[in-house]
C-alpha cells in the first residue's frame, strides 16, 4: 500500500473475491483428491496375498464360490492375466525372487490346505512364452509349503508334527538341486517370568506365519498364543547365523483380532514388514522399512478401519501392492517418514523380549 492512500474494496467486489477463492480451493481439493484416487489402481476385486519383484507382481485370485483359486500375474507392462499353471484347492502363498532365467513365482499345492498336509513346492518362471510350472524335488521329506526363492537357494516351512504348537514347523534353505537340505537356527523362549508373577512357556517358537530370502539373510514372523495373550516378532537372520529379533508386539483381550507383522521382503538394503495392529485407528498399522538403526514407515494409510482383513502389503518399485477385505491394489508411489526404533513389547523383560 503507498502511505498516504486508502485501499477500498467495494462490498460486490469482496463478495466475488470470496467466490473466486472459494472456487479455487475447491479446485485444488478435487484435484487433490482425484490425483490420490488415480495414484491408487484396483488390480483384482476378489485377491489377496500379493507378492512384487522385478516389475512383476502375483497373487491369488478367488473363483466364485470360493472353493477353487487362481493365480494372478500383473506383467511389467501393466497386463494382467491368469498364470499358466492349473487352479488350486487352496490358497496361492506365492512369493516372487530372482531365479536361474529371469523372475521366478515359487508357491505351495497342498493336498490338505488347511492343515499344511501333503504339501509340494511348484515354480515358474515369469515372462517366458511356453513356460509350465515344475515341482521342485526337495530332498528329505515331508510337507513343505511357504517357499521363498533367491536365485539358486530356496527357504521353505516343513511341517513338525513332534513340535505340536511349540513348534509346529520347521524353516530349511535348499540349494537347488543340492542333495540335502540346511536347517535355520529358530528362537525359542527360555521361560522367562512375566511382570504379574506368571511365567511364560519354555521352548516356545510358534508358528511361522511368513517368510523371505534375500541375498545372504533371512526373515521371517513367529506368532504365539498363550491364553488369552498373543505376540507377533519379526525376525532377521543372517543365514548361517542366529535370529535377531527385529520387532514384536503382543495382544490381549482388547485386540478386535490377534495382532500380526505380514509380508517381509528384504529389498537393498531395507527390510519391509507390514504391522496390521488389529486394535483401534487404522493409524496404527504401519508398513515400516527397517536399515542398521534406521527405521521408516509409509506415509499412507492402507486400512480403512483397524479390524479389515489384510494379507500383505509389499514395495513394488516407488509403490506399494496390497491387499484390503479381498481386493489388491497398486499404490503408484509411497513416501516416507523416519520414525522412532520401535520398542519391541514383551510380556517378560526388555532385555529378553522373546521371555
Amino acid at each position: 500500500m503507498v502511505a498516504g492512500c486508502r485501499s477500498r474494496t467495494s462490498a460486490p467486489r469482496l463478495a466475488a473475491l470470496i467466490v473466486v477463492l472459494a472456487i479455487a480451493a475447491l479446485a485444488a481439493g478435487l484435484a487433490a483428491a482425484g490425483a490420490r484416487a488415480a495414484a491408487v489402481a484396483v488390480l483384482d476385486a476378489r485377491g489377496s496375498g500379493v507378492s512384487a519383484y522385478g516389475g512383476w507382481a502375483a497373487w491369488t485370485h478367488f473363483a466364485p464360490g470360493g472353493s477353487e483359486y487362481e493365480l494372478m500375474l500383473r506383467a511389467p507392462g501393466g497386463t494382467i492375466s491368469p498364470a499358466p499353471v492349473p487352479i488350486s484347492k487352496g490358497v496361492f502363498e506365492v512369493q516372487l525372487g530372482p531365479g536361474a532365467s529371469g523372475v521366478e513365482a515359487v508357491y505351495e499345492r497342498c493336498a490338505d490346505p488347511p492343515h499344511k498336509r501333503g504339501c509340494r513346492v511348484f515354480a515358474l518362471t515369469l515372462g517366458q512364452p511356453g513356460a509350465s510350472e515344475h515341482e521342485l524335488a526337495i530332498p528329505g521329506g515331508g510337507s513343505d509349503f511357504r517357499p521363498a526363492i533367491w536365485k539358486r537357494r530356496l527357504a521353505f516351512l516343513r511341517l513338525n508334527p513332534a513340535g505340536a504348537s511349540h513348534r509346529p514347523d520347521n524353516l530349511y534353505t535348499w540349494s537347488i538341486g543340492a542333495a540335502s537340505v540346511r536347517p535355520v537356527a529358530l528362537p525359542a523362549s527360555k521361560g522367562g517370568r512375566e511382570p504379574n508373577g506368571g511365567r511364560w512357556p519354555r521352548g516356545l517358537t510358534g508358528e511361522i506365519t511368513s517368510v523371505t530370502i534375500g541375498p545372504s539373510q533371512l526373515a521371517y514372523v513367529t506368532s504365539n498364543l498363550f491364553g488369552t495373550f498373543g505376540e507377533t516378532t519379526l525376525w532377521y537372520e543372517p543365514i548361517g547365523h542366529g535370529p535377531q529379533l527385529i520387532d514384536q508386539q503382543t495382544s490381549g483381550a482388547g485386540n478386535v483380532c490377534p495382532p500380526s507383522f505380514l509380508s517381509p521382503v528384504v529389498a537393498g538394503p531395507w527390510l519391509y514388514a507390514y504391522l496390521h495392529a488389529c486394535v483401534g485407528s487404522p493409524s496404527l498399522d504401519r508398513l515400516t522399512r527397517y536399515k542398521r538403526g534406521n527405521v521408516e514407515r509409509a506415509k499412507f494409510t492402507f486400512v480403512r478401519f483397524g479390524d479389515d482383513g489384510i494379507e500383505s502389503a509389499v514395495p513394488d518399485g516407488a509403490g506399494v501392492d496390497w491387499d484390503d477385505e479381498g481386493s489388491v491394489k497398486h499404490l503408484v508411489s509411497v513416501a516416507w517418514r523416519r520414525i522412532p526404533l520401535p520398542v519391541p513389547q514383551t510380556f517378560c523383560s526388555r532385555s529378553d523380549p522373546f521371555c
